[in-house]
This record gives structure tokens, C-alpha cells and sequence, in this order.
């Protein structure tokens, strides 16, 4: 457990200082260095070798120990840190200025880090990801090399995928998915580097030193939380079977979401659940589920569960099965009728102790009836039941106060729409009494629940931006801009990509694409910019197939790459670091980054978005445009989403005045200057290029 009075990163030099001193070939990315590492041999175009020790040693001692001085980081937020206190309300007071708890996620630039993938690299030079000579799947301690490179990018929030002890049984894959948490409170002990130690239990000293570094850059750090579901196998199993659902160990194979006929709904409403539980259908799947098994033969699993904590078996599920015939089932979609398969590695949690009010009426008799799954069940938030199970959410109420004992600031509620309320504000709360201006993005993947998101405590949603923006092409990312958000009471992620969707560069427009969408996302209202891990370097392959994806979405690479048709979600997987393109990329997204920072107070105040008037090419032509430097100069962001072709446009009703252009941004080197006409400016745009002017 982590000690609130630590300092991570002063312990962390220790402990490397006094590891042998012997020279290490070590290869990395070249992208890795953004500060000037000098002790570094050039291997082919892309890579370097050095020694990992003092490359780490170097980046904490010139790049992160200089920006934290004397101030103690260690296990505390860094609105702790800056000495953010509370208001009254539920508001916080940030130097002069009065603001909601966790509204600093509406200025956030954000890095989205999945630790496991985005550090991964081959050291050795073998073509081999292993861990044979060194730990070369991502870790925390690997995540601080990268930091000075989010700061070149503008990056002030990184958003961790899942850290927690994750399952290996029913993976998908060469590894286990990060969503199937074994044990919420610990972390994940492949995230340890064997560069510090041998000892796993040191991954609590490298996340507390990554949390620390971040915040000495000025970056906060977020995790993702899914109370939901856990592993199949999760440590809670043995002392509290009964928050799980249980079937026949038979039924396994034939397990999956039963078939409602004429449902034309996500959710089965009231009126449904009658016809829904008097089908056929139905009944067989009711009929799959079991008493857990500390109900069944209470003095049988109390000798069991001993047994196990004595002698850990390899297959926990595989011998309750065998003592008992039942075994926790698979999770799948809460969407009436979706016809993804169901997700083998995970299940659901359990909690109410009885069925859902709405749905005891349905059965032939509720207290005969094990607890099952199906959608009303598991949207609790629309149907609950009217026996808590408190202590289960006690505990999931506890699992961000435990990573705050890092210093960790803010959050992602994966599904929480779907949560009992109560839950839902227990697991809010707890986070905001430790630490008030604690952030929280919920999982809303477009803007009609916003304002209920809003009125829950959430700062930020996600949002539709991943599918609009793709298809600008089709004007979608016109109709982002114009009708979503204004229309959207929280603000969204700015992002033509997530770790659940398709890869930007590989749809409509390629690279003109991402290049296009990173650039703008640094300046739409109502939204902040998010860079998926492996945009900054043009990657193509997925991490997740979850949102927007077709059967070929997973082949996007060729297919003597050694990544071909692997997910990251699930296998070892490498960015490809050196893609042609990347470093380009990485210099875009500082550009605009230097841009946006330097208007940050100006594009944080709403009323100064000034929509602009253009009179040509206003279908393909995006138009940004804000009152800038006291309301005495406008900032104007344009961009052409027509990925073939130039295209011409003219913006009119600009003030009064002839002041001269200057031209901040262009991701077209090539592009013609901009022209004064009377109260009109014109402008010429390359296919997919974007330019910020200052007028």
C-alpha cells in the first residue's frame, strides 16, 4: 500500500544509484529522447542504444526533479499540491478564482496511456517481445521516460487505461485484458520493471514515482474505473461467492444473450418485461443460473475456501466446478438483441440481494429464482431492487480513495450511467471527500444525457467526436461543431479515435485525417483535445474492436508485420514507433499546442467563441473562430475537410481595420498567405490542411 508521506521519485533514485553499475545495450525509440539524452548510439533510423539506468536517471535529474524543486509530491494530488481548497457548494478555490470541483478537465489536454502497450519496445534487438533479458512490455517505470515528449505535445492529463491486477483465465488473447479485474486493490504486477528489481511488489514505488513525475511536469494523472464487472476468477469469490451470479458448469458453452423477437429497443421498458420473461427463451436462460454455492452448502464452501487460501490452484473456477457444478458466467452486452459474443473474461457484479422490483411480477416465483443477468439487471440505474448489497459497495466505493494514496487526481466511470444512483454518488463522493477538485469523466458516448451526467457530479463526457469526426467528409464534423456542442451541457473529447474504435489514419482522408482532427481538436468550444496512444506516431492498428469497427477493422497493418491482426486489449503489441510520418506528427501537435496554450484564458471563456461567416466552400471549410488579446484581436482556426482537392474560402464581417495577419499554424508549409479584402479575409487551404491566424 502506498504511504502518503512518501516521495517516490527520490526513493526511486535511490534504489537505481544502487543497482550494479553495469553498462546495459538497450535499445528504445528515438522519439523516446525528447530531451537530449547525449550518451546514446544511433541504431538504423528510428532506434537508439544506450544504458536504460542512466537514460532513466537523466530524464528524472534534468527533465522532472528541476520542475518539482523542494515541493513535496509524494501521495498527494497536484491540486493538493498547488493548494486548491474547497468552497462552499461543491466549488473550489483555485488561486483567485472560484470553480466546480474537477472543472479543470475543461482546459485538460489529454494523453490517453495504456502503460502495456504504449512503452513496449523490443531492448534487445531479438524481433522478439519477451521478458527474457528485459521486462519489454510496458511499465510505469518505462511511462516516466516518455513524459518530457507529452510535455513537447501540450499534454497536461494522462488517462491511464485500467492499472488493477488484471485475470489471465478465458483472455481473449496472448494476454489478459486490463478490464478483468482479479483484485481492485492492487496493481497490475506485469506493470513492474525488472530494470529496479526482481521483487513485483516495487510496481506500488514505480506508480507512485510516474504519478509524482507527472505531476512535477504539470500533468494530472487519471485511471479508469469499471465497477461493473470483474474477472470470472476475482479474489472476492472465495469469501463472498454470493456477489456473483452463478450457472450450471454444463451450461457454459451455450451461454449467451437469449433472443427477444420484435424488440426494437436498447433497453426493455416496464410495459416489455412480461412478454420478454414468458418467452421460451427466456425461461431456458433463467433456467441456466444456480444458487452461489456458500448458499447451497454454507459449511462445504467454508472448508472449500480454506483449502484454497492454504494452496492457490491455477484454476480457481475449474475446482468450484468441480466441488460444486457451478461457475461465475461470462458478461455480455446490456443492448436488447447485440449480437457480440459474450465477453469470456469478465462477469458481472451483483448488486442487490433480491430481482429487480420491476421483474419479480415476471416470475413464476421470485424466491425460487437465482439471481440472473439479463438487460434490465444490469442497467440498475433504470431497475433496482430493494435490498442493497451494501458491503459490495462499500468496497467499490474504497477503490479510488486507495489509488488517491498515490496522488492519483481524477477518473473515467466506466458505465456508470448503468450503476444504481446511489452507487454512483457513493463512488463520487468518497473520491471528493480526500480530495474536492477530483475530476470525473463519465462514459456518455453522446450528448443527450449530459446534463443529467452534469447533475451527478461529472465534470466531462466523452462524447460522439470519435464517429462525427471520420466522417467529415460526409459533414459530420460540420454538424459536431454547429449542433453538438453548443447543444451539450458538459464538454467532450475532442478525438477522431479512442482505444475502442478504428484507428484515424486508416479511414476516410488517411493521414490527412488525423493530422486534420488533431490539429482543430485543440480548439473546438465545449471539448478538450484527446491523443489516443499512438496517434502522435500515425499508428494503424487498433487496440479494441468496441466501438465503430467492421469484420477487416482488425487487419489494418500488413500482414508480414508481426502485429498483424493483434489487439492490444489483449496480445503484446508494439507502436510502431518509427512510422514514417510520426516525428511529423509530433511536431504538429506541438505547434498547435504552443498555439492553444497561448490563448488558454481566452478559449477557456465561452463567450468569446465568435462563429464565423464564410462565403465560399462553407460545406467543406471549418471555421473557428474566438475574440482573443482583451476581445481586441480574433483568433482564427480553419480547416479544409475536403482530403483531395484545395479549396478557397472567404471569411466576411471581420472587424473594422487592416491589422496585420500573422499566420500561427499551418500544417501546410506550402500554403499561400492569407489575404485582406476590405472587411473580408481569403484564404487557400491544401486538401486536409489547417491554419490558425491571428487578425
Amino acid at each position: 500500500m502506498a504511504d502518503r508521506s512518501a516521495d517516490y521519485l527520490d526513493s526511486l533514485v535511490r534504489r537505481l544509484e544502487s543497482r550494479p553499475a553495469r553498462r546495459l545495450r538497450y535499445r528504445v525509440p528515438a522519439l523516446w529522447n525528447a530531451w537530449g539524452f547525449a550518451d546514446a548510439r544511433k541504431v538504423g533510423k528510428t532506434e537508439l542504444e544506450l544504458d536504460p539506468r542512466a537514460f532513466l536517471l537523466d530524464c528524472i535529474r534534468r527533465e522532472i526533479l528541476p520542475r518539482r524543486g523542494n515541493t513535496r509530491m509524494g501521495g498527494r494530488s497536484l491540486s493538493r499540491v498547488q493548494g486548491v481548497v474547497r468552497q462552499k457548494g461543491g466549488r473550489v478555490r483555485d488561486g483567485r478564482q472560484q470553480r466546480r470541483g474537477g472543472d479543470w478537465l475543461r482546459t485538460a489536454g489529454f494523453y490517453g496511456l495504456f502503460v502495456r502497450m504504449t512503452t513496449a519496445w523490443d531492448h534487445d534487438g531479438d524481433g522478439d517481445l519477451s521478458d527474457r533479458r528485459f521486462t519489454e512490455t510496458g511499465t510505469f517505470l518505462k511511462s516516466i521516460l516518455i513524459l518530457p515528449l507529452l510535455k513537447r505535445m501540450g499534454i497536461t492529463a494522462v488517462y491511464m487505461l485500467p492499472v488493477v491486477k488484471h485475470s489471465n483465465l478465458y483472455r481473449k488473447g496472448e494476454l489478459g485484458c486490463p478490464y478483468s479485474a482479479k483484485n481492485f486493490f492492487e496493481l497490475e504486477p506485469t506493470l513492474h520493471d525488472r530494470l529496479l528489481s526482481d521483487d513485483p511488489a516495487d510496481v506500488n514505488l514505480e506508480f507512485g514515482a510516474f504519478v509524482e513525475a507527472a505531476h512535477a511536469m504539470g500533468m494530472r494523472v487519471l485511471i479508469d474505473l469499471a465497477p461493473r464487472t470483474a474477472a470470472r476468477d476475482a479474489d472476492w469469490i472465495l469469501d463472498h461467492p454470493d456477489w456473483f451470479y452463478w450457472i450450471d458448469r454444463r451450461e457454459e458453452r451455450n451461454y449467451a444473450q437469449p433472443y427477444v423477437e420484435g424488440a426494437d429497443y436498447l433497453t426493455p421498458p416496464p410495459a416489455e418485461l412480461p412478454r420478454i420473461h414468458a418467452l421460451p427463451a427466456m425461461r431456458t436462460h433463467r433456467a441456466k443460473f444456480r444458487f452461489a454455492p456458500n448458499v447451497t452448502d454454507p459449511n462445504r464452501w467454508a472448508r472449500f475456501a480454506r483449502r484454497m487460501k492454504a494452496k492457490p490452484p491455477k484454476n480457481l473456477l475449474a475446482e468450484i466446478g468441480r466441488e460444486f457444478g457451478v461457475i461465475t458466467p461470462p458478461g455480455f452486452s446490456d443492448v436488447v438483441n447485440d449480437r457480440q459474443p459474450p465477453w469470456s473474461d469478465v462477469t458481472f457484479l451483483r448488486y442487490y440481494w433480491d430481482h429487480p422490483t420491476a421483474v419479480e411480477r415476471c416470475l413464476p416465483d421470485p424466491d425460487a429464482q437465482p439471481p440472473y443477468l439479463y438487460s434490465e439487471v444490469m442497467k440498475s440505474s433504470r431497475y433496482a431492487g430493494r435490498k442493497p448489497n451494501r458491503e459490495l459497495w462499500q468496497q467499490l466505493a474504497g477503490i479510488l480513495p486507495f489509488y488517491q494514496r498515490f496522488g492519483v487526481d481524477g477518473a473515467r466511470i466506466d458505465m456508470g450511467h448503468a450503476l444504481p444512483d446511489d452507487l454512483e454518488n457513493m463512488i463520487l463522493q468518497s473520491a471528493r471527500r480526500v480530495d474536492p477538485d477530483f475530476g470525473f469523466i463519465a462514459e456518455e458516448l453522446g450528448i443527450d444525457h449530459s446534463a443529467e451526467a452534469r447533475k451527478a457530479g461529472y465534470n466531462m463526457i466523452i462524447g460522439p467526436a470519435w464517429w462525427m469526426q471520420p466522417r467529415a467528409a460526409e459533414g459530420r464534423f460540420h454538424d459536431l461543431v454547429k449542433d453538438v456542442l453548443p447543444a451539450s451541457r458538459l464538454p467532450i473529447w475532442a478525438a477522431a479515435e479512442t482505444p475502442d474504435t478504428p484507428r484515424s489514419v486508416t479511414r476516410t482522408g488517411g493521414r490527412r485525417l488525423a493530422r486534420m482532427a488533431a490539429a482543430v481538436n485543440h480548439f473546438l468550444p465545449n471539448a478538450a483535445p484527446f491523443i489516443n496512444s499512438g496517434l502522435e506516431v500515425l499508428e494503424r492498428q487498433p487496440m479494441n474492436l468496441g466501438l465503430d469497427a467492421g469484420p477487416r477493422t482488425r487487419c489494418a497493418l500488413k500482414p508480414d508485420d508481426p502485429y498483424y491482426g493483434k489487439l492490444a486489449f489483449f496480445d503484446r503489441f508494439v507502436l510502431h514507433w518509427g512510422n514514417p510520418g510520426g516525428a511529423g506528427m509530433v511536431r504538429l501537435l506541438e505547434d498547435v499546442a504552443a498555439v492553444r496554450e497561448r490563448f488558454a484564458a481566452d478559449l477557456a471563456d465561452a463567450s468569446n467563441y465568435v462563429p464565423l461567416k464564410l462565403t465560399t466552400n462553407r460545406k467543406l471549410v471549418l471555421a473557428l473562430g474566438f475574440r482573443v488579446e482583451r476581445k481586441r484581436r480574433r483568433l482564427i482556426v480553419l480547416a479544409n475537410t475536403d482530403f483531395r482537392s484545395a479549396r478557397r474560402t472567404s471569411i466576411s464581417g471581420l472587424p473594422a481595420g487592416r491589422g496585420p495577419i500573422e499566420v500561427l499554424f499551418a500544417s501546410d508549409p506550402q500554403q499561400a498567405p492569407p489575404r485582406h479584402r476590405g472587411r473580408s479575409l481569403a484564404v487557400e487551404l491544401g486538401p486536409g490542411s489547417v491554419t490558425a491566424l491571428l487578425v
